[in-house]
C-alpha cells in the first residue's frame, strides 16, 4: 500500500521506547487531505528501528 504522508511517533511502553509509524492514504484517488485515513503501518523496538535505520542507510547511501 503506498502512503501520502508517514508520520513517526515515539512512546514508552514497558520502560522502552517504541516507534510507531503511521500512514495516510486516500480512500478514493480524488480524496483531499482531510479525508485522508490513518492506518498504523507498524510498531518497533529501539533495536529494530536501528536495524531498519541502518538497512535503509546501506540502500540510499548505494
Amino acid at each position: 500500500m503506498q502512503y501520502d504522508e508517514i508520520e513517526l511517533r515515539v512512546h514508552e511502553r514497558d520502560g522502552r521506547q517504541i516507534f510507531e509509524l503511521d500512514g495516510y492514504f486516500r480512500p478514493q484517488p480524488e480524496s483531499k487531505p482531510p479525508e485522508y485515513r490513518r492506518n498504523a503501518i507498524i510498531d518497533l523496538t529501539e533495536e529494530q528501528a536501528q536495524r531498519l535505520h541502518d538497512d535503509l542507510g546501506e540502500y540510499l547511501s548505494g
